[in-house]
């Protein structure tokens, strides 16, 4: 019975907890045509991209579409996350396609207090 109660809840109200913060995690990032792509989301709201050896975009915000979670970049790239099942995309811009990375890493990346020193 508990199952059945507990089953019916979840079916009701979906969970809203995100499996990573929207302002302070590092995800790595396998997708095709750029190998590994870093994401960095940072406090307020922004955002970098980084491939290669010297590509690097910046960005800001998200917006929400039903599931899924879109970060834009300054390049018109787009991260596009899906909360139900969980998988990462890259709308690539440049090339007009969408393509489906793989998620090799994911970390916090909190703020560092850094040491203040009076001379």
């Amino acid at each position: 019975m508990k199952k059945l109660l507990l089953v019916a809840l979840l079916a009701i109200f979906p969970p809203s907890v995100y499996p990573f913060a929207f302002d302070n995690s590092v995800l790595m990032l396998r997708c095709p045509g750029r190998e590994t792509i870093e994401v960095i989301l940072h406090r307020y709201e922004h955002t970098q991209e980084t491939w290669g050896r010297d590509h690097f975009e910046t960005g800001g915000g998200h917006r929400q579409r039903g599931s899924l979670v879109i970060f834009p970049f300054a390049n018109l790239d787009s991260m596009v996350y899906d909360q139900m099942t969980q998988s990462f995309g890259f709308w690539y811009q440049r090339e007009a396609r969408f393509v489906h990375c793989r998620l090799l890493s994911l970390r916090n990346a909190w703020p560092v207090d850094l040491p203040v020193f009076l001379e």
